[in-house]
């Protein structure tokens, strides 16, 4: 018998004689997955920024084409389209202060940031689960409004409260 049968029976005789154990299912899964290969979700890298068009403006007692009871609202009411979000915003008159409730309709935009200024100040509040948000005690002025959300921005340009 030459040295190489020799060494093939020798590890066939180790082989056959072994009573070792297997090693824990979990702890061989977890070997294995410390060369799995892990795909990681890609960040995009360029935000979309959307101009938000105003689509309607209805403000108290100022009658509008086709819709009802306008007349009774004591908020005003603008809708801007941002391709494929709107953006509704109710602005109410307060001691001559005004507070803006809005909401962002689509998605992408829950939990993000939005941003309110004018020439003097820049506020930031945080847009709620369901895409909502409110500013309050703003003075008359013309606003300019950023949404951040996941993928893009929603800017509406030249808001004016009086």
């Amino acid at each position: 018998m030459n040295l190489e049968n020799k060494n093939i029976e020798h590890i066939i005789q180790r082989m056959l004689n072994d009573r070792s154990t297997d090693a824990p299912a979990d702890a061989v899964q977890f070997a294995r997955n410390i060369y799995r290969t892990r795909v990681v979700e890609p960040k995009p890298s360029i935000i979309q920024r959307v101009l938000a068009v105003m689509q309607v403006d209805l403000a108290p007692n100022r009658a509008a084409f086709g819709e009802r009871g306008a007349a009774g609202s004591q908020a005003r009411q603008m809708l801007f389209d941002a391709g494929e979000n709107a953006v509704d915003l109710r602005v109410t008159v307060v001691d001559d202060r005004f507070d803006v409730r809005g909401q962002i309709l689509g998605d992408g935009f829950e939990n993000g940031v939005i941003e309110i200024a004018n020439t003097e100040n820049l506020i930031k509040v945080k847009i709620d689960a369901k895409s909502g948000f409110t500013f309050s005690g703003l003075s008359a002025s013309t606003y300019y409004l950023t949404i951040h959300g996941r993928d893009a921005e929603i800017v509406l340009e030249n808001i004016e409260f009086k």
